[in-house]
């Protein structure tokens, strides 16, 4: 009768401590996903100098949005966050609606996503701008998208669309000193960003994940003349496409995952 009431108890035990892990195995997890803006080597800063070959640069904004993000799972299987629009920046105070209204400085890297399914994940996907849906009828709102935080054209299209992304500041080389304002737009240079994690990421229970990306300013900028063309917009459409693919290409990388 011992050994009966032995086996019942040991079963019993397994039986919990195995309910325990699958309870925290299938409970959604939580990611930060944290952006960090950098100029080559240096952490990106607003009103400082930087020098890449010839040229000096001081920012007085970097701005982007991310969307639609994708976390892709060891298996090939994508999640997609819902509702996943956030707009990154470090900026001064951008004046909006012709002064009617001022949008304060400043500075957000990080991105909170929460009940992500568990899992072994091996990669992200994310959009940089706001995909034509959205990006042709502002009047319709998702997420952090917004009128009122001075990301969005007039002079595009014959209706209102968002600037995808924002570099603003000047560029000195040799004698000329350029005031610069480089975006990107429209829905043709709306891109997706694909990259895999330096090892995979497992998700779920009460532990906070965290996966660090580098946003390299000085990659947005690759190849663009800024002293030929200091603005970039619909009418320098060529620039604009070269810049995007930048965005897509160049820009962001994962650091770290943890």
């Amino acid at each position: 009768m011992k050994k009966i009431l032995t086996i019942i108890t040991l079963a019993s035990i397994l039986f919990t401590a195995c309910k325990k892990d699958e309870e925290i195995t299938s409970t959604p997890g939580k990611v930060s996903l944290n952006f960090d803006a950098v100029f080559g080597t240096s952490d990106f800063a607003l009103n400082t100098n930087f020098n890449s070959g010839t040229k000096t640069y001081n920012f007085n904004k970097f701005r982007y949005w991310v969307s639609n993000i994708v976390l892709v799972k060891a298996n090939g299987e994508e999640y997609v966050v819902p509702k996943s629009y956030y707009l990154l920046e470090e900026t001064s105070a951008v004046t909006v609606q012709d002064g009617a209204y001022t949008y304060p400085a400043n500075k957000r890297e990080l991105v909170e996503l929460n009940d992500i399914p568990n899992g072994e994940y091996k990669g992200i996907k994310f959009g940089i701008g706001v995909e034509s849906k959205y990006n042709d009828n502002l009047s319709l709102t998702i997420g952090e998208l917004s009128q009122l935080n001075g990301m969005t054209n007039v002079s595009w299209m014959w209706h209102t669309s968002y600037i995808f992304t924002a570099i603003g500041g000047s560029a000195v080389e040799n004698a000329n000193n350029k005031t610069i304002k480089i975006e990107t737009g429209l829905n043709a240079n709306y891109k997706t960003v694909a990259l895999n994690f330096p090892q995979n990421l497992t998700i779920g229970g009460s532990k906070s994940n965290v996966i660090n990306l580098k946003a390299d300013v000085s990659k947005a900028l690759d190849g663009i003349d800024v002293i030929a063309t200091p603005t970039v917009g619909a009418a320098q459409a060529t620039t604009m496409t070269a810049l995007a693919n930048n965005y897509s290409t160049k820009v962001f990388s994962v650091t770290s995952v943890n």
